[in-house]
């Protein structure tokens, strides 16, 4: 057995910097950059270390200004906060009381007035899912397969994109049992605390409704693709490796590196750009937006109740389940798409086609003597009884007896106000969805996230 390599012994400063991973480091860098030239463009001549938290907050203003989100703002503050902890300039300006209050302050302002709401990534339909992947159909095969399977498995998963991209050969496989074919995933979790790695095993199946969605299929189509061309890739390779487009349309595809998320955002955008009918604020994270409301709500094979969501997307409380369902169901509202139809969907599915008086077809169920023989038995029952006045009713306010910050809007407010209000024993929910706590929802994901 050979001996081991001998490491030499890291520094306290390598090891603390250790904790930060390579996109914090670089998005510190950034922040850090743009306020030494922000200060510079305001206080010429003065040194960085020298600032004040005065300073600090008019750049975070600065960014806000120009459209930064708030959490972005709370990132770029971390920044400034490593930088000067790294000068050791003490006290820190940007850990001042006052950095601080300007950072809460813009959460309850952009929350009291729906700002961030509206800057969500825009929530992809299965639909607009399907257009997308149609118009993969333009680029070189390998690269094609290689996105019909990826878009499916991040919209059905639920899953961040930088799981996705993190998946190697040897974390999915296809497997078939008595039950049918599903494609077990093993995905290795981020945004995690703890620097443990920790994974989870996903299940997911074909949603045979929807072409778009037969995650198996295109597991084999991409398998198919990967034995035509001739390629001996390695167990531990990515599933989805990064490549370069060549000139002549041929990827150069390096299998010891994952994708890149600027490479795919690339892609998508210009598949967005080149039709007319998809929103061009698709983002990465819209599949994952999308994934969740489509298993609530559209789902046929694979339908999730709210508590179960939480579970398989591994969220901490139920604020985030209602702020991932919430904003598509309100935007469908007021979609221009929706508004040019003539007669809303109830309609559509209540009134069919039949045939009415005059021989023609139209879209009322009965016919007009029918209507007029229905109101005639209604008289003769009603015996000429007058009806009296009708009483006085107050009307109660929503405000009283429910807290609507919390109702995540719905397709089915019959469904939304059951899981999430009631409790019901008999389908597995021992309280209502308001009142789970943290440790609750951590016992439920083994459970439900290998289903």
């Amino acid at each position: 057995m050979p001996p081991k390599r001998s490491v030499a012994t890291a520094s306290k400063q390598t090891i603390e910097e250790s904790f930060r991973g390579t996109s914090t480091r670089r998005a510190y860098d950034t922040y850090q950059k743009q306020f030494e030239t922000f200060h510079q463009a305001n206080k010429p001549g003065t040194a960085l270390e020298a600032a004040s938290t005065e300073d600090c907050t008019d750049f975070f203003h600065a960014l806000y200004s120009r459209g930064i989100k708030a959490r972005t703002i709370d990132v770029a503050k971390s920044a400034l906060v490593a930088y000067f902890n790294s000068k050791r300039v003490s006290p820190n300006p940007a850990q001042d009381a006052i950095a601080r209050q300007y950072i809460v302050g813009l959460f309850k302002f952009n929350k009291k007035n729906n700002v961030d709401e509206e800057k969500k990534a825009h929530p992809l339909t299965v639909h607009e899912l399907s257009t997308l992947m149609n118009g993969l159909s333009v680029l070189h095969p390998f690269v094609g397969s290689l996105l019909r399977l990826l878009l499916p498995v991040a919209f059905l998963g639920c899953f961040r994109m930088s799981e996705v991209l993190n998946l190697r050969r040897n974390d999915v496989q296809l497997v078939s049992d008595g039950s049918g074919r599903y494609l077990s995933v093993r995905l290795r979790w981020h945004k995690k605390a703890n620097v443990e790695e920790d994974c989870q095993i996903y299940h997911l199946i074909d949603e045979t409704s929807y072409p778009c969605l037969r995650v198996c299929t295109f597991y084999d189509e991409y398998l198919a693709t990967l034995r035509a061309s001739g390629a001996n890739v390695a167990s531990s390779a990515f599933v989805f490796p990064n490549f370069t487009i060549q000139q002549g349309g041929v990827p150069r595809v390096d299998w010891h590196r994952a994708l890149e998320q600027t490479t795919l955002r690339k892609l998508i955008c210009e598949i967005v750009d080149a039709t007319p009918n998809l929103p061009i604020g698709i983002s990465l994270h819209s599949l994952r937006r999308g994934g969740a409301f489509y298993r609530v709500f559209e789902s046929n094979e694979r339908r999730f109740n709210f508590r179960e969501l939480m579970a398989w997307c591994r969220w901490a409380d139920a604020k985030t389940c209602c702020e991932y369902l919430v904003t598509q169901s309100m935007s469908n509202e007021i979609d221009p798409r929706n508004l040019l139809r003539t007669g809303t969907s109830l309609q559509r599915m209540q009134w069919t086609g039949t045939e009415v008086a005059g021989g023609g077809y139209g879209s009322l169920p009965f016919s007009v003597d029918d209507l007029g023989k229905a109101v005639a038995k209604s008289l003769q029952e009603g015996g000429g009884k007058i009806a009296g006045p009708p009483k006085a009713t107050k009307q109660l306010s929503l405000d009283g007896f429910v807290a609507q910050k919390t109702i995540p809007t719905a397709r089915s407010g019959l469904q939304a106000w059951q899981q999430w209000f009631v409790a019901d024993p008999g389908a597995g929910l021992v309280c209502a969805l308001k009142d789970y706590n943290s440790d609750m929802i951590r016992l439920d994901r083994k459970k439900f996230s290998s289903d």
